[in-house]
Formats: C-alpha cells, sequence, structure tokens
C-alpha cells in the first residue's frame, strides 16, 4: 500500500552494505531522504546516485541526510557501486522487505518506457563508466526487471512529508522539490546535522 503525507514513515533497522546499522530512528531530528531504487546493475539508478553524491555536502550541511536502498544483493551492491563512493549508506535489500513497507512498486510498462525515452541518462552514465550495459541489465539485474523507484523526504519528527512513486524508472522526486524541502526545515543546531552514520574507510573501486 502506497504511504502520503503525514504518516509516519515506518521504522527499520538494517545492515548496509559495509555491515553496519542503519536505524530510521537514529534519524530523529534530522530532515531524511530516503530513497528506493532499481538493481544496482540499473544506470538510470546509478546516475541518480552520483548527483545525489555530488549533492551531499550542501544538503548535509543544511540539516539533510540521505539513505539509499537498491534492490540487489550485496555483492552486486558492491560491484556496481564502490566506485560512485558514497558518503550515505547504501542498503541492498534484494528480498525487498523494506521497499514493500514503502509500498514501492513494479511496472514492466515502466522499465520499457523509460529504456525507450530516457536514452540521454544512459549515455550519461556509459560516459561516466557507471552502472551496466545493455546485456548486463538483463543477465545482472537481480532485483525485478520491473522496480520502479521511490523517494520519501522525511521530517525531523520521522513522519512522510513528500511521498513520490516513479512513474517509470528513470522517474525520481525533482531535486527542486527536495531543495524547498531543505529549505522549509533550516537546521536549528550542530547536534541534529550530523550524520548519525559514519561512513567506511575507502575501497578500491570494483569495475
Amino acid at each position: 500500500m502506497r504511504l502520503r503525507s503525514g504518516q509516519a514513515a515506518p521504522l527499520f533497522e538494517v545492515a548496509d552494505i559495509y555491515g553496519r546499522r542503519v536505524r530510521l530512528a537514529d534519524y530523529r531530528g534530522r530532515k531524511l531522504l530516503l530513497a528506493f531504487y532499481r538493481a544496482a546493475v540499473c544506470p538510470l539508478c546509478n546516475v541518480r546516485t552520483f548527483h545525489l553524491i555530488r549533492r551531499y555536502e550542501e544538503y548535509q550541511r543544511r540539516g539533510m541526510q540521505i539513505v539509499v536502498f537498491f534492490e540487489s544483493s550485496p555483492d552486486l551492491a558492491h560491484h556496481y557501486l564502490d566506485r560512485l563512493r558514497s558518503p550515505f549508506p547504501i542498503i541492498a535489500d534484494l528480498k525487498h522487505e523494506i521497499y514493500d513497507h514503502y509500498g514501492v512498486g513494479a511496472s514492466l510498462f515502466g522499465a520499457l518506457w523509460a529504456r525507450l525515452t530516457r536514452l540521454s541518462v544512459y549515455r550519461e552514465a556509459a560516459q561516466r563508466g557507471i552502472g551496466g550495459n545493455a546485456v548486463q541489465n538483463i543477465t545482472q539485474m537481480d532485483g525485478k526487471l520491473g522496480r520502479l523507484p521511490g523517494d520519501f523526504l522525511i521530517g525531523p519528527d520521522l513522519h512522510i512529508r513528500r511521498a513520490y512513486y516513479g512513474k517509470d524508472a528513470g522517474d525520481f522526486l525533482l531535486f527542486s522539490e527536495i531543495d524547498e524541502f531543505v529549505a522549509a526545515y533550516p537546521p536549528h543546531s550542530s547536534a541534529t546535522t550530523g550524520s548519525p552514520w559514519a561512513p567506511p574507510p575507502p575501497r578500491n573501486p570494483a569495475y
């Protein structure tokens, strides 16, 4: 069932791909973007994550944290995502348990539509060397082929301010909406702007 603005965000406690515990309750008092993406091989989701990483320092300075889920095994998540060197936690949820709690759906038509209409994003992924190629997108798509993304803006009280369900595989919440959310809840002290999650030590990216 899809969630709506005003509802309490479903709590979870999981391990990220480096084995660190991530608890939604630890983000109380902070603004949070909670994002659900397709399998780690997906070029569209890799490009989205790349641009989130580029914006993260500014978002963190303004009191917002990010947690990202991929519907993949930890091994494939490492293979495709380590090269991005994410400063925020990435969680592999191949069994889509948390996806189900947040009502994130799937549509084979939505996946096909993105393949046909988002060619510029696929080209960007290829230029940046992130995500998989056309063959890998079939052979290493360990999550649901039709999985669609979902973005949730969660307030300091852990209630959902915006629930966005993508209409196709490359349809994400606009950055302009995220920026408006960040501006609407300015940080009040350094005690609520730091991340409750410590980033892992650098790894050699796996290509």
